[in-house]
């Protein structure tokens, strides 16, 4: 089915149904947090009845945008809902305990922008070419003339602006600028957007940022850039997982780099990278070697094992990419 023919049957059931659980994956970013709240809240002005559901609380600094208090850790399966919207999310996997919870129900609808999608749903819309899911599901409630307000306007907003970097990074298209300017026209400010979910930071992360700027080291002649968060660093300044949003950036920015990555302990032995790349190397094609995905220029994946054999394999694998030998 053709992209433009799944929208239409995701109009479709949406307009039909009655009631749908809304989703997005654990440890969720801006363009999945503003992608739920837009069309859920849309929805829920159709008068559809809606949960808004996730593994855990909404986390900082996502919490500020309109209608995150809606948002549920549990969900009521007596009632009879007409699908899950999955967003945001390439794999099943992703979502924790809330795909066992909603195993179900059905369909489900995979609504997302990353290459790496796995499909899992029953039916699927993925856009590797969209600046974000957020600009998908501008043009789910577009296609199915669902209402729109100031507040649905700034999640859409604020999912396009988290994922495009404020509009630096190369996904940012001219239909993501247009749509940007669309919710503007809807009454949204750019500024207060920014302040609540890009620059509005607590005196712990600039703590965090100072450890962790020095760990960082470079290798293949500093096209590689590595910085390291381990739990002690977190407890030591007082800072949630969340502080660490865009530190990969600070070692990408360094001329000559051209893969940065994160290491962010989770657990003993345990560990997130977060790699960013800039020009030569396909992010995503990287963190799949290791049974992660994303995008072209920013993926990641989870791994487990001593931190200096992670790290090392890492660099190992990066380094055949730079040498186009992937």
């Amino acid at each position: 089915m053709d992209h433009t023919k799944t929208l239409r049957k995701i109009v479709e059931i949406l307009k039909e149904g009655r009631a749908f659980i809304l989703t997005t994956h654990k440890d969720p970013d801006g363009d999945g947090i503003g992608s739920m709240l837009a069309l859920g809240q849309s929805l829920k002005q159709a008068g559809k009845e809606v949960c808004l559901l996730l593994e855990e609380a909404v986390p900082p600094p996502f919490d500020l945008l309109v209608g995150a208090d809606l948002i549920e850790q549990e969900v009521d399966l007596d009632i009879k809902w007409a699908g899950v919207l999955v967003l945001d999310c390439a794999d099943e996997k992703r979502l924790g305990s809330v795909a066992k919870n909603l195993s179900s129900v059905r369909p489900w609808i995979n609504i997302d922008h990353h290459e790496t999608n796995t499909e899992f749903g029953d039916i699927n819309i993925i856009e590797p070419k969209g600046s974000s899911t957020g600009e998908l599901v501008h043009g789910i409630i577009k296609e199915g003339e669902f209402p729109i307000n100031v507040d649905i306007a700034e999640s859409i907003f604020a999912a396009i602006q988290t994922d495009t970097g404020s509009f630096r990074y190369d996904n940012t298209s001219s239909k993501a600028m247009r749509i940007a300017a669309e919710m503007i026209d809807f009454g949204v400010n750019p500024w207060e957007v920014t302040q609540k979910v890009m620059d509005g930071h607590d005196l712990s992360r600039l703590r965090l940022l100072r450890s962790a700027l020095g760990t960082i080291e470079l290798h293949h002649s500093g096209k590689i850039g590595i910085i390291v968060l381990t739990k002690g660093m977190f407890e030591e300044a007082g800072a949630g997982k969340l502080d660490s949003e865009r530190f990969v950036d600070f070692v990408r920015f360094i001329r000559g780099v051209e893969i940065a990555a994160l290491i962010r302990q989770t657990g003993h032995r345990k560990y997130k990278f977060s790699i960013r790349s800039n020009n030569q190397v396909n992010a995503a094609k990287l963190a799949f070697q290791f049974g992660g995905g994303g995008h072209e220029r920013a993926a990641g994946f989870d791994c487990e094992g001593d931190l200096m054999e992670l790290k090392e394999s890492f660099i190992r694998e990066a380094g055949r990419f730079l040498n186009g030998r992937r």
